[in-house]
Parts: C-alpha cells; sequence; structure tokens
C-alpha cells in the first residue's frame, strides 16, 4: 500500500477548498493507493472546516489562527502528517483542480525515479485557457514556468508549490519547509534546498491541474493604494517582506545580491503601476 499525505493549508475560500479536495478524491488511482488529507484551517470565518468535514469526514484539520498564511500553514500540516510516517506528501494549493489521473501520473513518474527525486506537477489557467500558469522553474530563465511535455520528464531548479509530490526518501534528506517565512519563498527555497544537497526535481509529463494565475501586479504597487499604503503591503505576509526576502537571498545568492534586491524592493514601491480588478 502507498500511502499519500495531502497537504493544504486554508483560509476562506469554502468553495475552491471543497472543490479541490473533492477533485483528489476522485482521482483514478491504482488499487494500492491511498490518500490521507490534512488541511490546516488558517483562522477561516466562513464555515471552511465544518463544511469539509461534513463531506469528507476522514480529512484531518490543523487549527490556525490567521496568521499562519500558506507556508506555515503548509508546515503545520506536514508536521502533523509526518507523524503517520506516509510514503509520499503531496502539496496542493486549495484553488488548484487536479485533472483526474493528476496524481497517479506523479506517483507513477517517482517510481521510475526509484521515489528518490521531487516530482512536479504543472497547472493551465482553464480547461479552455491553455497558458502555462504554475509549475517547475529553472535557473537560466526563472520567471517563466517549463512547459512540461506530453510523454517525457523535464528538469527544473525550483517550483511553485501549487502540485508537488515528495517521496518520504526525498523528505528524510530535505526536511520540512523554512518556518522563517510566513507565505511566499516557502516553495521555490524548498527546491533550491534540495538542489543544493543533491535531491533534483523533475516537472511530470503534461499539464496536470488547473489554476488561474494571480495578478501580475504586486501588492505593494498597484497605483490603487497610495505610497505609505503600498510601502506597509511590502512588508506584509503578502508582500514581499523585505526580511523574509533577504533571508531567502542569501541563502541562494549571496550577501551583495542579497543587499541588492532589498534595495530594488523598497524602489519599486515608488514605481505604482495600474491596477484593474
Amino acid at each position: 500500500m502507498k500511502n499519500v499525505a495531502v497537504l493544504l493549508t486554508v483560509h476562506n475560500r469554502k468553495e475552491k477548498t471543497v472543490r479541490c479536495i473533492s477533485e483528489a478524491f476522485s482521482q483514478r488511482l491504482a488499487e494500492d493507493v491511498k490518500l490521507k488529507v490534512f488541511m490546516t484551517d488558517d483562522g477561516c470565518s466562513d464555515g471552511t472546516s465544518s463544511t469539509v468535514l461534513e463531506k469528507f469526514p476522514n480529512v484531518t484539520i490543523v487549527e490556525g489562527d490567521g496568521s499562519l498564511f500558506w507556508n506555515r500553514g503548509m508546515l503545520a500540516a506536514w508536521r502533523e502528517a509526518s507523524k503517520c510516517t506516509p510514503d509520499f506528501y503531496l502539496w496542493l494549493n486549495d484553488d488548484t483542480i487536479l485533472k483526474e489521473n493528476a496524481i497517479q501520473t506523479l506517483l507513477d513518474t517517482s517510481r521510475k525515479e526509484n521515489d528518490s527525486l521531487i516530482i512536479v506537477g504543472t497547472t493551465q489557467a482553464s480547461l479552455d485557457d491553455n497558458t502555462i500558469t504554475y509549475g517547475g522553474r529553472t535557473l537560466d530563465c526563472p520567471k517563466r514556468v517549463v512547459a512540461p511535455l506530453e510523454k517525457e520528464t523535464v528538469s527544473c531548479d525550483f517550483f511553485n508549490g501549487n502540485i508537488v509530490l515528495i517521496p518520504k526518501i526525498v523528505f528524510e534528506k530535505v526536511g520540512f519547509n523554512d518556518g522563517f517565512y510566513r507565505h511566499s519563498f516557502g516553495d521555490f527555497d524548498y527546491g533550491h534546498t534540495a538542489r543544493k544537497i543533491g535531491v533534483k526535481s523533475l516537472v511530470a509529463p503534461g499539464v496536470l491541474g488547473y489554476c488561474q494565475r494571480n495578478c501580475p501586479v504586486p501588492i505593494y504597487q498597484r497605483d490603487c493604494y497610495g505610497l505609505i499604503k503600498r510601502f506597509k503591503l511590502l512588508y506584509s505576509p503578502l508582500g514581499m517582506n523585505p526580511v523574509e526576502d533577504f533571508h531567502y537571498q542569501r541563502k541562494f545568492h549571496g550577501i551583495i545580491y542579497s543587499v541588492c534586491h532589498v534595495i530594488k524592493l523598497h524602489i519599486n514601491v515608488f514605481l505604482a503601476k495600474r491596477f484593474e480588478t
């Protein structure tokens, strides 16, 4: 039996969360695969947990207070899941809808690599929009998502955390995601950390799910906010918090690059961009 722990962290997106989990449990899987969902409820006030438990009573809920955000919420779910020592951990964003063969494709890809690598799933915008939105990335072109091949894997250096399969062997080498971050950076950090210690990442064949791309204009550069507000948003968990950014850049790019990058972030606050809802 292959036990897969599905990890999510959620906040007030009940409909999306329920659909995400529903699609996960509707996967076409081999008979020897068993899923167990571990969901961090990070201070939801819309009844997400009660609705999830009503529909999926076997989901394990980890309680948060609204201060965890994505990265620390995923860490909380992961710590709880690790107590069961599953064979695989699957990161899954609650705004991501899996195709029916997604998890089996990840597992089959992992098996061919002796379950020793990180396997990344790719998403496109929607069923009708095949724009690639999230997945693996490379150092050569870090701002562009790697386009998956239909029947072969593609190497990547780091990745978005929307659909990521981490075998137990990898977890034992790399460990949990870095809890220093609140919201952003944690997924990119994990890929870089794995790469530095010799654990490779591969993009699985084909598009495995659907997820709309976030607004390309950073929240701290949107012209609908005044300058002071934009500075506050820069330091918020949903911005590009300079303290966390410095931690990330220093780990992987050195001190000089880190300082320059933080300075650039502050300059960008002054360069407001047109934002349309």
